[in-house]
């Protein structure tokens, strides 16, 4: 084989790999930088998904429940309220939906 059918086989990706074995070919680190220690990758942290959700139901955390559900507005106040209401009654999957959106904790 020639030098320049040797360059050649070099760059094409498919040939490359096989020549230098996986991961070992000078291209497939060129575009990695180093993560700096002590300093997070995503600093904005994870996004809330169900924000605007946590947020109307933190609006019903303190009201006290009634067991009558008479004081419903619409559709959507009767929906928050029978999340806190079935909670309260002991219901595992609401309970769960409210501590995965941290309804539960103590707010700082």
């Amino acid at each position: 084989m020639s030098k320049k059918t040797d360059g050649n086989r070099r760059n094409n990706p498919l040939i490359a790999e096989k020549l230098d074995k996986r991961g070992k070919h000078p291209n497939s680190k060129s575009n990695l930088k180093p993560f700096v220690k002590g300093v997070s990758g995503n600093p904005s942290g994870r996004l809330i998904k169900y924000a605007k959700f946590k947020k109307a139901l933190m609006n019903y955390a303190d009201k006290p429940i009634d067991g009558w559900r008479l004081d419903r507005k619409d559709g959507k106040d009767a929906v928050l309220q029978e999340v806190w209401y079935r909670a309260s009654e002991g219901s595992i999957g609401h309970l769960k939906l409210l501590a995965e959106l941290e309804c539960l904790d103590d707010e700082d």
